[in-house]
């Protein structure tokens, strides 16, 4: 018996999952269930924006024909069971006529279980059955994925060329029915719809997945070039350019990434391989292939088109964000997440889903005066898993945007890192030197934005700055600037962190938009502040001199018990007593290490700073 899959999301974006037999899916397309919300959903979309919300959309289940889902402890959906029912959409389609078309030509073939029109109306869904050879079915959701891998790409070659012979106005685009939020094959589906005549064939054939690895080519599309008129120039080279972007059109997707700065592509036969970027052998092969095909273009016409603003711009963190918007279940994920961190501080889990709001924020580009200055400080010995879960913290979707390899010593591609990662692992934070800690560092984590100069540009830009700072150590003593310490969250591990439960990464990251949009602070208050730098005096770093200090000195209780003293004095003293352990030292470090001594008065004189201290007598 196949089982199917419906997803209904309530008003609360709480998920409920229902499964019931594939046989029984079908009648509920034709039944008019559904028909006041889907028509209201048709008839709502061509007055829409990119970013309008169809105010009953959680009224619509989603339908997965592939898998009977069940929610595991973390509340994620993971499969039951695999029915081998795979669903195409093909579109877009302008009119019902067209849809019509399309719906029958899909009786071709064999494999075609049914076919009706998505919610939108704009599409049509076509699922077909497929299994291997031998009839069998995978039963684990790894080889669940490599068999949808596997039949796609021949499922969506052979329905292309069936398709191709529909006459639509725009050029049809067959491929699986992949939901915005899913990842992967395996979950295809489609939005609850309603058609009156969907095609329902009773006998079918499934088609029949090799288990090798090959995967079917689909056919290339060529043009006709061949024009016996006499054209001018003009109306020539536009002609040429015409013919050339319907080519690239014809054959390729492309969009310019906003965060990265360069053109992706992805080859709509081909469309199983992903996102690519175009770099110059893309270019150049792109360019053959047009020649090749009988248009008289060159490089640099590639070139043109793909700097123009005929390329779609993209950006993959809103796209991702806005995917998650609204959809949070009133869990508390970014607490669970901050929990598999054991430690002993009490105020961890508050500053963390403090910081995770800045990151999350700093992303979303509204913070124009001040950049996410907290950094999580993971402290611990080795193998406890603080770097996996630095990496963990990205979705699949973004983890492009992760790096733990970053040299602060190379200005430059730091401050491009900072426009182009979202998240910095400053992995071994113990190597980086005091220097840099109280220099470059300091000022680079509260930045909101970086100046840089592209490689060939003219001039300096500014770009909004992205990444957020996470930073692990296997030593305590780390901290070197008493007054910069603020900005570090450091908490000391008491074991492993539990990295063996997966994220439910939507909810995660729905949490934390919804919280943003409810005002929630995404910066420690001032009472906050000062007892991060109480908690981090434990993971100061302690120079020879300042731990003499308490063998020389000690802190009066009355006026007449102690002197007034300047810090190169004091330091004077120390360096008498301590002899030839102290070199190299630091008077304006000294002094700061004195300037922040809890319960140490000082007073400012035309000497400079001096501070109320009583000499200990020297053996």
């Amino acid at each position: 018996m196949m089982i199917l899959t419906l997803v209904r999301t309530d008003k609360k974006n709480k998920k409920h999952l229902k499964r019931q037999q594939v046989e029984s899916m079908l009648p509920i397309v034709s039944d008019n269930a559904y028909d006041d919300i889907v028509n209201t959903l048709r008839n709502f979309i061509p007055f829409s924006t990119e970013y309008s919300e169809f105010p009953y959309m959680h009224r619509l289940p989603v339908v997965y024909p592939s898998v009977a889902l069940r929610s595991d402890a973390e509340g994620n959906a993971v499969m039951k069971s695999f029915s081998g029912w795979l669903t195409l959409t093909a579109g877009p389609l302008c009119s019902h006529e067209e849809v019509e078309a399309v719906k029958q030509a899909t009786r071709i073939l064999p494999f075609t279980i049914a076919a009706f029109a998505g919610s939108s109306g704009k599409t049509v869904k076509i699922v077909i059955g497929a299994c291997r050879p031998d009839g069998s079915l995978p039963q684990t959701q790894e080889d669940a994925e490599r068999f949808c891998q596997q039949a796609y790409p021949m499922a969506g070659g052979l329905y292309e060329v069936v398709l191709r012979t529909v006459h639509t106005n725009n050029r049809l685009t067959i491929g699986p029915a992949v939901r915005a939020n899913e990842n992967g094959l395996l979950m295809t589906g489609f939005r609850m719809t309603y058609d009156d005549s969907p095609v329902i064939t009773n006998r079918t054939l499934p088609l029949l997945i090799p288990e090798s690895s090959a995967t079917s080519t689909l056919l290339e599309n060529t043009i006709d070039t061949t024009d016996n008129q006499e054209d001018t120039s003009d109306s020539r080279i536009g002609k040429e350019t015409r013919e050339l972007i319907q080519f690239l059109e014809d054959r390729y997707s492309f969009r310019m990434n906003k965060v990265m700065g360069y053109v992706e592509y992805q080859r709509k036969d081909k469309w199983h391989y992903g996102w690519m970027a175009v770099d110059e052998r893309v270019r150049n092969g792109i360019a053959m292939e047009a020649r090749l095909a009988g248009l008289n273009v060159w490089d640099k016409d590639i070139h043109r088109y793909l700097r123009s603003s005929l390329v779609r711009p993209y950006d993959p963190i809103d796209e991702y964000l806005w995917s998650v918007r609204g959809q949070w279940d009133g869990k508390d994920h970014i607490g669970r997440l901050a929990r598999t961190v054991p430690n002993d501080n009490p105020h961890w889990e508050q500053w963390f889903r403090t910081w995770f709001l800045g990151m999350v924020m700093q992303w979303r580009g509204h913070q124009t005066r001040y950049g996410n200055s907290m950094v999580p400080l993971l402290i611990s010995q080795q193998g406890y898993n603080k770097s996996t879960f630095c990496k963990l913290l990205l979705p699949p979707e973004l983890q492009w945007g992760y790096t733990d390899n970053l040299v602060l010593s190379e200005r430059k591609s730091v401050l491009q890192a900072m426009s182009q990662f979202l998240l910095v692992n400053l992995d071994e934070f113990n190597q980086i030197s005091p220097k840099v800690q109280e220099g470059f560092l300091k000022n680079l984590v509260q930045l909101a934005s970086v100046k840089v100069k592209r490689p060939y540009g003219k001039h300096v830009e500014d770009f909004p700055r992205l990444a957020s700072f996470i930073a692990t150590s296997n030593v305590v003593d780390l901290l070197s600037d008493p007054s910069g310490n603020r900005r570090f969250i450091g908490v000391e591990l008491t074991g492993p962190i539990d990295v063996s439960c997966p994220i439910n990464y939507p909810q995660l990251y729905a949490q934390a938009i919804t919280l943003l949009d409810q005002k929630e602070p995404y910066w420690l208050d001032e009472q906050q502040t000062r007892l991060v730098m109480e908690s981090n005096k434990k993971f100061q770093l302690r120079f020879p001199e300042e731990m003499y200090f308490a063998e020389c000195f000690e802190i009066p209780d009355t006026e007449k018990g102690g002197q007034w003293m300047t810090a190169a004095a004091v330091h004077q003293v120390i360096k008498r007593y301590a002899g030839s352990a102290i070199q190299n030292s630091n008077i304006r470090r000294f002094g700061r290490f004195l300037a922040n001594m809890d319960g140490l008065r000082q007073r400012r004189t035309r000497f400079g700073m001096e501070y109320f201290v009583s000499q200990k007598p020297t053996k």
